[in-house]
């Protein structure tokens, strides 16, 4: 006859194992998210540059000059979103994020249920918080003080990360097939190839932009608007029409492509009050 407390024992045989395993596997757990940030950050770098207006941080500018400081970069809640996604989606695929794949861990459920993409994607969604108040310092005290290694996503996602080698029984983790595997790629190959269409097409807009946050624009214009380009082979002249206290003007600005990116090449303006 089997006992009823089988299940409740196997159960929490897994849970006391998964813990061990979670405790011998934080050294590597560290080195994997050291290993995320610098890859995350490469990317943050691309995705700022391309895609990012400059903004003002602190200071001030005036047309005659400033003391100011400055940033190139993505509003802050669709980087956020990226920084999710970026962990989300290999660890949904494969188990674990690219960090953890070179370190050869794994996310888990701690009780030793199969992982579900459910857990997965709450287990990231509360990522950003266990980066508070800097430096992944919640995170960090947390799967020291916590039994199973748990950091606030994992305790309310019920998982853990432990090498790859604990995790062998069927849907321990997660796994894909070959056919996610190509659409991935794919997926990630269309990414690409529109960040680079649209580092060349797409950004000259956000540098004009950018220059008008600094306030450099054409003698300072108080507003502006752009007309359509004309493009040439590496270069492209856009007509600008805006206001300058109580002038009216007109001119044009033109951008040359120098090595992966645009720059201001020329510019002239004529106002006239209004």
């Amino acid at each position: 006859m089997i006992s009823r407390t089988m299940p409740v024992a196997a159960v929490g045989t897994a849970d006391s194992d998964r813990a061990e395993f979670a405790r011998e596997a934080r050294v590597a757990r560290s080195a994997a998210l050291v290993l995320d940030l610098i890859v995350f950050g490469f990317i943050s770098f691309v995705v700022n540059s391309v895609y990012g207006v400059t903004q003002v941080t602190s200071g001030f500018v005036t047309s005659g000059g400033g003391v100011t400081s400055t940033t190139t970069a993505v509003d802050w809640p669709w980087m956020t979103l990226l920084g999710v996604l970026y962990f989300a989606i290999p660890e949904a695929m494969f188990g674990a994020s690219p960090g953890k794949l070179l370190m050869r861990l794994r996310v888990v459920r701690l009780e030793g249920r199969p992982l579900g993409v459910s857990s997965v994607i709450v287990r990231n969604v509360l990522k950003p918080v266990d980066f508070l108040p800097v430096l992944y310092l919640l995170g960090g005290v947390l799967v020291l003080a916590t039994r199973g290694s748990k950091r606030l996503g994992d305790i309310v996602a019920g998982t853990t990360v432990v090498y790859a080698h604990r995790a062998r029984e069927p849907a321990a983790t997660r796994t894909s097939s070959r056919r996610a595997q190509l659409v991935l790629a794919g997926a990630l190959a269309v990414v690409l190839l529109f960040t680079v269409a649209f580092d060349y097409f797409g950004r000259p807009p956000l540098i004009i932009q950018g220059n008008f946050n600094q306030h450099i624009l054409l003698g300072d214009l108080d507003s502006y608007a752009l007309g359509q380009p004309t493009w040439g082979f590496g270069s492209v002249t856009y007509p600008v029409h805006g206001r300058a206290g109580a002038q009216v003007c007109a001119g044009s600005i033109k951008l040359t492509w120098e090595f992966l990116g645009w720059t201001e090449s020329s510019a002239s303006l004529e106002c006239v009050p209004s």
